[in-house]
């Protein structure tokens, strides 16, 4: 067994399950405050929980994928000739970096694909129906909300990849 895979595969997953339930938590406690409480929804309302179980499971996959880039900044730095810093420094940076990026453009993304998909459907008030526990409309908006994600997600790791320190390469054109 390799121990050091062994043990670095443990630090991934705990800070996997840390950051993953911190974010989850935040963005629940967010929804809670700008959209049940502006809404006056009631807790045991299902067409809102479907729609929130949406956002939340939007915001977990377009997170899902952040270590590519976080791994690959890392590798880079540690392979340049001179490197003398410290990892777990540029570790925190990066993964800070990173994270505040990913963060911001998912909450873009998904305030702009529900306000986009309530402006066309201008007949429907979305969330006056989620607030009247109409459930069709919930899960028309979640749809909404998942697929607007899988489109999303390749376009927002390029952006992640935009921060990566790669190495300039000469244009020969």
């Amino acid at each position: 067994m390799n121990q050091s895979v062994f043990f670095y595969s443990l630090i991934e997953l705990g800070v996997s399950i840390f950051l993953g339930v911190m974010l989850l938590y935040i963005t629940f406690r967010i929804l809670e405050k700008f959209v049940r409480e502006k809404y006056k929804i009631e807790l045991n309302n299902v067409a809102y929980a479907i729609f929130i179980s949406s956002v939340l499971f939007s915001v977990a996959f377009l997170v899902s994928g952040i270590k590519g880039p976080i791994l690959n900044s890392l590798k880079l730095i540690q392979d340049q000739p001179g490197y003398d810093g410290i990892i777990f420094i540029d570790a925190l940076k990066y993964t800070s970096l990173f994270l505040v990026v990913i963060v911001i453009a998912i909450a873009l993304v998904n305030l702009i694909s529900i306000s986009l998909f309530t402006l066309m459907t201008k007949d429907i008030n979305e969330f006056e129906e989620i607030k009247n526990n109409n459930i069709a409309v919930s899960i028309i908006t979640s749809v909404i909300i998942i697929s607007i994600s899988l489109l999303a997600k390749d376009s927002l790791y390029l952006l992640l990849e935009s921060f990566v320190p790669y190495p300039e390469i000469r244009s020969f054109i």
